[in-house]
């Protein structure tokens, strides 16, 4: 029987049993704080690459949420504002163990990136700049660009079965390489949803996983709450807004920055740092030297993005300006998640949903094939990088190595490229 086969015989097999039930819910907070603390200090390569990681550990091997429901998170994060890869953190940890639940996966999987940059913002060290890179962190940018191509392939098996959602898949893909711009993303995947719904109008989607068909039973948010969160969101950016424009006051100047460019962001850091440069050096905050300094440093830690706020909150402003700043950029997309979360399981089975929904994870896996290119053609500019990238996708799709110790295997690899000289 071939590799293929036998993977398939098996996910047949695993379909057809019932359900584990659920451990106790103490438990379930604890699965989720050992899963999620590594995983802030090996999340390089940027929110696809992290995606990447969390698909590897959550779905290929605890099996808390099946690729469907995945995928289906995948696009609503993409299509929402805020940090793509932190909201399905978050929504990781709320399928798992509730609220609770996805804030300590937040807490868990930020931590290691911002206490660093808050401390480098605060100038107690200076711990990378531009001169002194070290050698392994190409190969974990190499390493990072196979994990969101493994990612792709197997989500892409379970989502593209049909002539349709290849091209709409195909259709993501290119318009994202084409148009790198941040209203790509919640346009190509209303796009996918629009051409499904009238494709396939009046009918049911195929799928055999019952599993993806019934809601989330330990969501622990009500629509209410969702409504709740959703007017606190609007609300808070409103009011920072007028409020800023009335005082002048440095914390609520802060406040308002963050959160503002947190509400209006889609599609993760990369979108986010050309608005933080203006927004923090055009009002004398922090140098534009300081900036690239604290990008340097920020593109060689594992990590969201964001996280580069705690080290412009810090350099400005000390410790509270470091709250701030984290604070206000990170609560919108926490917020917004929060507030879909309920909703979305109330519709998500709807013919009319159902029907989008295969154009919308198409077109989402289409975006994660994007990213492999884009990510190839930044982290990947020698053969020894193509090389590692190479070994660690076999790695990871042929040999079922787990994705972190792919991760330090490339890192690993390019420390013994550099030693030789190649």
């Amino acid at each position: 029987m071939s590799a293929d086969l036998e993977d398939q015989h098996n996910e047949a097999v695993e379909d057809s049993l019932p359900d584990p039930p659920l451990p106790s819910y103490g438990r379930r907070l604890w699965e989720v704080v050992w899963a999620f603390l590594p995983l802030g200090w090996i999340a390089f390569g940027g929110p696809q690459a992290h995606i990447a990681l969390m698909q590897e550990r959550f779905v290929e091997r605890k099996r808390w949420l099946d690729e469907r429901r995945f995928v289906e998170l995948l696009g609503l994060g993409q299509g929402l504002p805020g940090p793509t890869s932190t909201q399905m953190v978050v929504a990781v940890g709320t399928a798992r163990a509730g609220p609770l639940g996805g804030l300590l996966a937040f807490f868990c999987f930020l931590y290691p990136a911002v206490v660093i940059m808050a401390l480098a913002g605060l100038g107690v060290a200076q711990f990378l700049t531009p001169d002194n890179r070290p050698p392994w962190l190409d190969g974990v940018g190499a390493g990072a660009v196979a994990l969101v191509a493994s990612a792709a392939w197997r989500l892409g098996r379970v989502v593209v079965t049909t002539r349709l959602t290849m091209g709409l898949m195909l259709f993501g893909a290119a318009v994202a390489v084409v148009l790198r711009q941040p209203w790509v993303f919640p346009a190509v995947l209303a796009v996918g949803g629009l051409v499904t719904a009238i494709a396939l109008r009046g009918q049911r989607p195929d799928s055999d996983d019952a599993a993806a068909d019934r809601p989330l039973s330990n969501l622990g948010i009500s629509p209410p709450v969702g409504a709740v969160l959703l007017v606190v969101f609007l609300g808070l950016l409103a009011g920072l807004i007028a409020a800023r424009a009335y005082f002048d006051w440095t914390p609520l100047a802060l406040a308002e920055s963050f959160y503002r460019m947190g509400s209006l962001v889609f599609g993760g850091g990369q979108v986010v740092l050309p608005m933080m440069l203006t927004e923090v050096v055009t009002p004398g905050w922090v140098t534009e030297e300081e900036f690239l300094d604290g990008f340097a440093l920020m593109l060689a830690l594992p990590g969201p993005m964001f996280s580069f706020s705690a080290y412009l909150g810090a350099a400005y402003w000390g410790v509270p300006g470091a709250l701030i700043a984290f604070v206000g950029l990170f609560l919108p997309g926490v917020l917004v998640i929060y507030a879909v979360l309920p909703f979305w399981e109330r519709v998500r089975t709807r013919p009319l949903v159902s029907a989008s929904l295969v154009g919308v994870n198409a077109t989402a896996i289409g975006l994660v094939v994007a990213a492999v290119f884009l990510l190839w053609d930044r982290a990947v500019d020698s053969p020894a990088q193509a090389a590692i990238a190479l070994l660690a996708f076999g790695a990871v799709m042929f040999f079922r190595v787990p994705a972190p110790l792919a991760i330090i295997g490339s890192g690993a690899l390019a420390w013994l490229f550099h030693l030789v000289r190649m």
